[in-house]
């Protein structure tokens, strides 16, 4: 697997060189064609993103920071292309009514853990506009989008795992990089996720944070607790970009796994979930909104949310105070 081979640096990498230098020149055309059209709107956009492909966990950083504005008095909404979703038209708003299939699993959580109006569309100008017509929002943020120059924005934000870090630090297909290394460069904020080896100067850092075993069928959240599933070894599935990092956090909680590791934003249906259940099994918070109707008894999610140091928070306040009203009023 190539994603394997970039973070364990494999030298026939070097072989794949001429298309990254041709993936390079082609990103360049298109960032100087796109940032030519960008449209500025009418309240400041937020983008959470990463310079890699994969997981970095930018999805639990951007629930905190929704969360954090709201606690400020400010009113977010949410941007995403709605991957893996289905939808039939754009712009959709994300509902109680609307599913996973349709408008993508990390909206549906998104919109699940914050309460804040969500909208999905592969052209994030179109839903921003949609936003702000339908909405008071006076910030917004954006589900990744940090190569989506046509959209506009006051305040970008590239988030690392820092346990996997950038691999080989190539552009793809040599490594995993979308955009060059010196791309972090230009960001206003980089903020690292875990405790790894990687560093970047001036970074902020957060980890996630098991809170409660959540029993799907009913919605009982239980405390983290072995006895609370009823065994200490379990089915551990993961539809993420890191599934390890789930599996970590897991074991962490003093767990025995048999993992069930699942490409991201794989669907999961109920003969899958059948397959597994002689033993508890336990999911992540993203994968198990794609299982309400569908989940049997003993199936749990584990919740998490980010955490960063006391003072890292209130700069973080700050940030969104100054992005919101630059002039200080």
């Amino acid at each position: 697997m190539i994603e394997k081979a970039w973070y364990q640096k494999a030298g026939w990498l070097v072989l794949l060189r001429p298309l990254s230098l041709l993936y390079g020149f082609i990103s360049r055309r298109r960032r100087a064609r796109l940032t030519e059209q960008a449209v500025t709107m009418d309240v400041p956009v937020v983008v959470v993103g990463n310079i890699s492909v994969g997981g970095t966990g930018k999805t639990p950083l951007l629930i905190y920071l929704v969360t954090l504005a709201k606690s400020l008095g400010f009113n977010p909404g949410v941007v995403s292309r709605g991957y893996g979703g289905q939808a039939t038209s754009y712009p959709m708003q994300v509902s109680n009514q609307t599913s996973p299939e349709v408008v993508g699993d990390e909206p549906q959580m998104i919109f699940e853990k914050t309460g804040v109006p969500v909208v999905v569309d592969p052209n994030r100008v179109s839903a921003c506009q949609h936003l702000i017509d339908q909405h008071p929002v006076d910030i917004i943020f954006s589900d990744d989008g940090l190569q989506h120059y046509q959209m506009g924005r006051q305040f970008e934000i590239a988030v690392i795992d820092s346990v996997r870090g950038l691999g080989n630090q190539q552009l793809m297909p040599e490594g995993p990089l979308r955009e060059e290394l010196s791309r972090l460069n230009e960001v206003d904020l980089v903020v690292l996720n875990g405790e790894g080896s990687f560093s970047y100067p001036g970074a902020l850092s957060y980890r996630l944070r098991p809170t409660a075993f959540r029993h799907l069928a009913s919605g009982e959240q239980k405390a983290l607790q072995i006895d609370e599933l009823g065994s200490k070894t379990v089915y551990a599935l993961a539809g993420i970009g890191n599934p390890s990092r789930f599996f970590d956090t897991l074991m962490g909680l003093g767990l025995e796994l048999k993992t069930i590791p699942l490409r991201d934003h794989a669907p999961i249906t109920k003969e899958l979930l059948d397959q597994y259940r002689s033993l508890p099994l336990v999911m992540t918070d993203k994968d198990a909104v794609k299982c309400h109707s569908i989940a049997p008894d003993n199936c749990w999610a584990l919740s998490v949310e980010a955490e960063f140091a006391p003072k890292e928070t209130e700069h973080l306040a700050r940030l969104l105070k100054r992005v919101v009203n630059p002039n200080g009023e």
